[in-house]
């Protein structure tokens, strides 16, 4: 993704200060390459990759092959060939989908017979072969070396099966060469009970509230170099490398020279991360809030082949030191993020090798363990929860001193960047993980506990990321224990603040026991989801959070402030400038017919959507505030883009996403 074309506003602003170099505030240009924003006893934070930062070249341990080596007379070359004659042209595969399924099954071949380190030179030489290479600087820095996918992906290939649409899904979903897979149906007698009475029945307002606090998206950049190029050709900006290519410019002599307290297109500097806290106290009593839920995300943005374990663990080791310092005893319950892992996106189930014991044989337990132990350090979680999210892919349930009940999940097993997620692809539930939430949210409603859901990749919205098989069950469990047992669900990732409403199936969505969980009755809204802004401003946004009214029994959220640091305008900060942005409840509730002691639920919100399909205004006003206000917030002015904001903000799951129509072009 490129971000060269800035909004006319944005280069006028910056037009002013590129003039000469006296009109810089020197703050903003500080050469420091530690925080100067203060903290409270927390770690150091560092630019540039100074200090204790790992260097880009650091490698990581790669995961032990399981796969059997079969004596065969095949070589790699045989495999090169093979593949080589199917993209060809003139080759008997026609399509592009034919020639991806058929080199797919080539590749699985190969891996249920040759050692890993022959399928990662097969990798390297095929990506160089094809247009793959675009991905990635070269084949080599992808899949060995620093980057090293290729132990990762021949496993996936050893794993996957025809008989369960595995290649389709990959075609289609990796590279976009075939059509998509249609949505299973859900079987939901095989997952939860009927549906009782009770369980539409949601508790009256109590009328007291407390305040949480949802952060999400942190992101922090300690390789962040101020005065490099913001404005750059690639899709992180503010690194020593960073070019405009059209503009020829650079860390020398930077269009748009990066201010230490971060850019639109740039991950969290240390100092704007910082001072996300330090504003807190101007907008309200910090000690009044009772807990903050974290949605996840904590790495920088960099590329596959720029990662390491040891750049991993140093960031969230950091992070969650600075959360601790800066909240003190105020809880933080987080849930693990796409690129809280390494190889970013990439979980796999615990029995991905044939074998059932949980945590001990899963690659990905070093990260678990590292989470786990320190939210148990922390004090946010106990100790028999932290076992089980070191065994169990980081998911634990809590239940805070006020009696909520919260569930964290690993969203990464529906998200598309997963690519464990792309064997056995029919198995709505590979992991387990929906398996853990119907556990607990079976146990809530036995004892008339309310909960929240919290994971970071939403399970529906423009369906790019919310894979449909696995958000189609986590759709219907919500459909089942909404609206009497969850009283809301918080995801974050698109860094933007966005909505998701949940609602009832459709009386015709049921077939015998098979449910088409696309299928859903809009005049039946049962409950919200919230998708929490960022601290990063990538891509294009300024940094914001949010603070919730939350009803103090049922848990509902009654109220909603959001606050942002316009980034557009850091080269003339002195420290970065956090601003109160809007009111949820009197900026929607445009009739002002909705009682103020009725919660912000999912009623509400639909009704707003009916509004946003009659006034443009209302549109536009939404679409400006997803991006915290940014300046280079993309037009939303006709009939087409609202009505496509609508579908996207009813579309729970994958698949519903995937019905709604993309860009400003006829319905």
């Amino acid at each position: 993704m490129l971000f060269q074309n800035i909004a006319s506003l944005a280069l006028l602003q910056y037009a002013k200060h590129a003039a000469t170099a006296t009109n810089y505030t020197p703050q903003a240009l500080n050469p420091q390459l530690t925080n100067t924003i203060g903290d409270k006893g927390g770690p150091t934070l560092y630019y540039n990759g100074s200090g204790p930062v790992p260097p880009y070249n650091e490698t990581s341990p790669i995961p032990a092959p399981f796969t059997p080596l079969y004596p065969t007379n095949q070589t790699e070359n045989s495999f090169y060939n093979q593949i080589a004659a199917i993209v060809a042209n003139g080759s008997n595969y026609t399509t592009k989908c034919e020639k991806c399924l058929a080199s797919t099954n080539v590749f699985h071949e190969a891996a249920i017979s040759q050692p890993v380190s022959v399928i990662t030179d097969l990798l390297i030489r095929v990506w160089n072969l094809t247009d793959f290479a675009i991905y990635a600087v070269n084949g080599e820095s992808e899949f060995s070396g620093v980057g090293g996918l290729g132990p990762y992906w021949a496993q996936l290939f050893a794993k996957m099966n025809e008989s369960t649409g595995d290649y389709q899904a990959w075609c289609y979903y990796q590279w976009d060469t075939c059509t998509v897979p249609p949505t299973i149906e859900i079987d939901e007698s095989l997952y939860f009970s009927p549906k009782p009475p009770a369980a539409s029945v949601v508790p009256k307002p109590s009328g007291k509230t407390i305040n949480v606090l949802h952060l999400s998206d942190w992101h922090l950049d300690p390789r962040y170099d101020i005065g490099s190029e913001a404005n750059c050709s690639q899709y992180l900006c503010c690194r020593p490398y960073s070019t405009n290519t059209k503009l020829d410019t650079g860390v020398s002599n930077a269009s748009v020279p990066a201010s230490r307290f971060g850019y639109l297109y740039c991950d969290s500097p240390p100092d704007l991360a910082l001072s996300s806290f330090k504003s807190m106290p101007s907008f309200f009593n910090v000690d009044d809030i009772s807990f903050t839920i974290f949605t996840g995300d904590i790495v920088s943005h960099d590329n596959d082949d720029q990662l390491s374990r040891a750049y991993v663990e140093y960031e969230e080791t950091v992070t969650y030191e600075v959360f601790k310092a800066e909240m003190g005893n105020i809880p933080i319950y987080p849930t693990l993020g796409n690129h809280d892992s390494l190889p970013e996106a990439y979980n796999t189930p615990n029995n991905i090798d044939g074998k059932k014991t949980a945590g001990a044989n899963n690659i990905f337990s070093w990260n678990y363990d590292l989470l786990s132990s320190m939210w148990e350090r922390d004090g946010w979680i106990t100790a028999a929860e932290a076992d089980h999210a070191s065994t169990h892919y980081g998911a634990y349930a809590h239940t805070t001193a006020q009696g909520l009940r919260i569930i964290s999940i690993n969203t990464d097993f529906w998200y598309v960047d997963n690519v464990f997620n792309f064997f056995n692809f029919t198995n709505p539930d590979q992991s387990g993980i929906l398996k853990f939430l119907i556990k607990e949210l079976e146990a809530c409603e036995a004892k008339g506990q309310r909960a929240w859901i919290i994971g970071h990749v939403l399970s529906g919205y423009d369906g790019s990321n919310g894979l449909p098989n696995p958000t189609a069950l986590f759709y219907s469990i919500v459909a089942r224990f909404a609206p009497a047992t969850i009283a809301a669900i918080f995801f974050g990732h698109t860094h933007e603040d966005q909505l998701q409403i949940f609602y009832d199936y459709s009386a015709t969505s049921l077939n015998g026991t098979l449910r088409n969980t696309n299928d859903i009755d809009i005049s039946k809204p049962l409950t919200m989801g919230f998708i929490g802004p960022s601290i990063t401003p990538l891509t294009g946004n300024n940094a914001g959070y949010q603070r919730y009214q939350v009803d103090a029994e049922t848990f509902e959220i009654m109220g909603i402030q959001t606050y942002f640091a316009n980034v557009s305008e850091s080269l003339t900060w002195t420290s970065p400038v956090w601003q109160f942005e809007y009111d949820s409840r009197s900026t929607y509730n445009v009739n002002g017919t909705w009682p103020a002691t009725s919660p912000l639920n999912a009623t509400f919100w639909t009704d707003v959507t009916y509004s946003m399909l009659t006034n443009q205004s209302l549109v536009e006003r939404y679409n400006l505030l997803e991006t915290k206000s940014s300046v280079v917030t993309k037009n939303c002015s006709t009939a087409a883009c609202a009505k496509q904001k609508v579908c996207y903000i009813r579309s729970g799951s994958g698949g519903q996403g995937y019905a709604c129509p993309y860009g400003d072009g006829p319905f």
